[in-house]
């Protein structure tokens, strides 16, 4: 019995080594560069292993993507059902959560490594990717909404959502021109990664606090207005999901834990 339930479990071995292996290939060379020999070898596993599990590269790939993707989610939500009180608490978690993963080690680097790859030269799997990402990028704009007062489809409320976005990736997708124009920053101490990832928070919250003051004073393109309206008709007819998975936090990022304190406490 105990070599049946060994050697069953020997393709989900096989598989998960792969996988691990394929994240630091493609998060150095890309897609288009990496080969299907090079992961294979790096992972001890046979060429025809990548065709029983993945059919092909892309296979390979997209499975790539969307596994770190689904992790990523989980941990920026934490899976928790209740609806969110706080806005501005949750907002601090997300981008705070997001801020230290994007330089953390192993898999949680591989994404946004990756990501900058596919960015630069897109394949196929962009779309699945981009279907992984939706339930996230609601529940961002519906944190984002209800700080500024307006709606998750809002035009404004994307626009916000973006820009915070931005900052967060700026960091690490511009990490060597940084290195480059401030010397003196460094992403591998915690303490500098938690001043940066609260820095980002209070110039959002600052920027947003503005926008729901005074509104949205700049008029939007008509086509805009247009496509917001038909998106609040269709979404009337269809409930919003659970819109945060956030529990109550103190006031800055230094509280949250860095996924090298959790695999610590594992």
């Amino acid at each position: 019995m105990t070599r049946v339930a060994s050697n069953q479990a020997l393709p989900d071995v096989t598989r998960d080594k792969i996988i691990e292996s394929a994240g630091e290939v493609f998060a150095e060379v890309g897609f288009h560069n990496a080969t299907i020999r090079e992961i294979c070898s790096k992972a001890g596993a046979n060429v025809a292993a990548v065709n029983y599990h993945f059919r092909d590269k892309l296979g390979l790939y997209t499975e790539v993507l969307t596994s770190c993707l689904v992790t990523q989610q989980a941990a920026a939500l934490n899976g928790n059902s209740e609806h969110l009180q706080d806005p501005r608490t949750a907002l601090r978690m997300l981008i705070c959560g997001w801020f230290e993963r994007n330089h953390a080690s192993g898999r949680p680097a591989w994404l946004a490594r990756i990501m900058a790859h596919e960015m630069a030269n897109p394949t196929p799997a962009l779309d699945r990717v981009t279907e992984s990402m939706g339930t996230n990028y609601l529940r961002f704009r519906a944190i984002v909404g209800k700080l500024i007062g307006l709606s998750p489809d809002d035009p404004c409320t994307r626009m916000c959502v973006h820009s915070i976005v931005g900052q967060i990736l700026h960091y690490s997708q511009a990490r060597p021109t940084l290195e480059r124009l401030w010397p003196d920053l460094n992403l591998d101490d915690p303490e500098w990664r938690r001043t940066i990832a609260d820095h980002i928070v209070e110039f959002s919250l600052g920027a947003m606090e503005q926008i729901a003051k005074r509104g949205w004073i700049d008029p939007l393109p008509s086509q805009w207005v247009e496509q917001h309206d038909m998106t609040q008709r269709r979404s009337q007819q269809t409930a919003l999901p659970n819109l945060t998975g956030f529990s109550s936090s103190s006031a800055t990022c230094s509280s949250i834990k860095s996924p090298t304190d959790m695999n610590k406490e594992d």
